[in-house]
């Protein structure tokens, strides 16, 4: 028994040593000071052009849909002009010329959804990259602000030698230091 708990007190230990010892995330990272904060800008920087690429690609595809939607309306019209030119009233051709007529006008309900949500996206898009700029400057502005507040050039907290007394103001005066008078004749 006393095995037992003598063993389970040192697998305890150890853990608890090794736990301690092993801490990769530093918890109290300065931003500021550029801990944590290069991370994200870098990883941010990369999540960026990985959008962009993403947008070209959506936006290239959706060129793609409406080129080939386009030759389909022209073949659409080639099949509905040849038929009538036969005047043939086969309802197998009538029913297939329906049909295409149908796919296409479903297509062209999916090409302009397509179309919205690309729209969409890239303002959102566009929106968002306004977002992150807008808060670089207001992070870049804080570490500047908080850098002068630390290191000011004039007006701050005093160095050593300078006078700590504001221009024009004069620090009361002090009691002259006079030797009492000697009750000795010498």
């Amino acid at each position: 028994m006393m095995l037992r708990s003598t063993a389970a007190a040192v697998l305890v230990f150890t853990a608890i040593t090794w736990a301690q010892s092993a801490s990769p995330v530093k918890l109290g990272a300065n931003p500021v000071a550029g801990g944590s904060r290069r991370v994200v800008a870098n990883s941010n920087a990369a999540g960026l052009a990985e959008n962009a690429r993403a947008q070209n690609s959506a936006r290239q595809s959706m060129e793609e849909m409406g080129a080939r939607l386009a030759k389909m309306h022209a073949l659409l019209k080639q099949m509905q002009a040849k038929n009538s030119a036969n005047a043939s009233k086969d309802p197998v051709a009538k029913a297939n010329l329906e049909m295409w007529g149908l796919m296409v006008a479903d297509l062209d309900k999916q090409y302009e959804q397509l179309r919205t949500a690309t729209l969409a996206r890239e303002d959102m898009e566009a929106r968002r990259a306004a977002m992150y700029k807008q808060a670089e400057e207001k992070a870049a502005a804080a570490a500047r602000n908080a850098q002068q507040n630390l290191f000011p050039a004039k007006g701050g907290p005093t160095a050593g030698g300078e006078s700590s007394v504001p221009t024009g103001k004069t620090p009361a005066a002090a009691p002259s230091s006079t030797k009492p008078p000697s009750t000795s004749p010498n």
